[in-house]
């Protein structure tokens, strides 16, 4: 989940040199008055909508600027903010609005620039290009408002149907392939290529492994072979090629590894199928969530 927080969601973007003077409540028409520096036209409220408490999550659609320049818009990424409710900390806080909305409504908002870079963004300063006496234009829609508590069970949701779609890929992939290899209790599957003779890896032991990394459609991801990254279009000549070493079992690479490196022995070749629960389950690296990866491994050396 991206970070919560108005710094990273809704600032900085492609600007132009604006200002814009100070002005009275009466050259709002339409807005009401919140408190000082703080004015609000609704065009939509819902009011049996739900009400945001202290430390929920909003979710917002979003467009703000000056009267004459647009300097964020959610609509161009199609990214929705997310930010956490709370009540305002100052006269005058755009987030007092957001207190106030109900799941559903839409407003307009007028809020002193100044104040909302550098007190509820938390900027140093405002843009070089803010006047002082500037005000910033807000349009903003209250999608959905959720506790921590119902974010999570949302995210646990997908997630576990994600996993799922994952294991009918796996199967699929296994059947074209005719792989019959009976997969671990965590669930990855062994393949070895060339028994290894020497010594064995143990955990505690450092390694030394060359690898090819591969999706379940062989499209490779990374690899310390530079003739393997070259055949396969990802060849950086910034990055050293050879061996990649490791304390193993020490958590330092992912559990698939640990557990496939420790079936073998020096000189030993396998191919490790490695589902995400054991690899980097929801996090998007690499590939996309939920992926299941493929390593090409050789044994180099257990280093005493």
């Amino acid at each position: 989940m991206k970070k919560l927080g108005l710094r990273l969601s809704i600032i900085a973007v492609a600007i132009a040199a604006v200002s814009c003077g100070n002005k009275t409540t009466s050259q709002y028409p339409g807005y009401d008055k919140v408190e000082e520096g703080l004015y609000v036209k609704y065009f939509t409220q819902n009011k049996e909508g739900r009400q945001a408490a202290s430390g929920d999550i909003l979710t917002m659609s979003m467009t703000y600027g000056t009267e004459d320049s647009t300097l964020f818009n959610t609509g161009l990424n199609g990214q929705p903010v997310q930010l956490r409710a709370d009540s305002g900390k100052y006269v005058g806080d755009i987030l007092t609005a957001f207190m106030n909305m109900r799941m559903g409504d839409s407003a307009a908002i007028i809020v002193n620039a100044d104040s909302f870079f550098m007190k509820t963004a938390g900027m140093p300063s405002s843009p070089d290009f803010i006047d002082s006496a500037a005000m910033l234009y807000f349009t903003v829609g209250l999608t959905n408002i959720q506790s921590m508590e119902e974010m999570q069970a949302e995210a646990d949701i997908k997630n576990a149907e994600a996993e799922a779609n994952e294991m009918v890929i796996l199967a699929k992939y296994l059947e074209d392939n005719n792989i019959t290899t009976e997969p671990t209790e965590s669930g990855l599957i062994f393949i070895s290529k060339k028994k290894g003779t020497r010594k064995q890896a143990v955990a505690g032991k450092k390694v030394k492994v060359n690898y090819e990394g591969m999706f379940l459609d062989g499209k490779y991801f990374d690899t310390s072979v530079e003739e393997a990254a070259k055949a396969n279009g990802i060849y950086n000549p910034q990055r050293p090629y050879g061996p990649f070493d490791f304390d193993l079992g020490a958590g330092q690479v992912i559990k698939g590894w640990d557990e496939g490196i420790a079936m073998m022995k020096e000189g030993g070749k396998a191919r490790l199928i490695i589902p995400s629960k054991i690899a980097y389950g929801a996090a998007p690296r690499p590939g996309a969530p939920f992926s299941t990866l493929i390593f090409d491994v050789e044994l180099v050396e257990v280093i005493d």
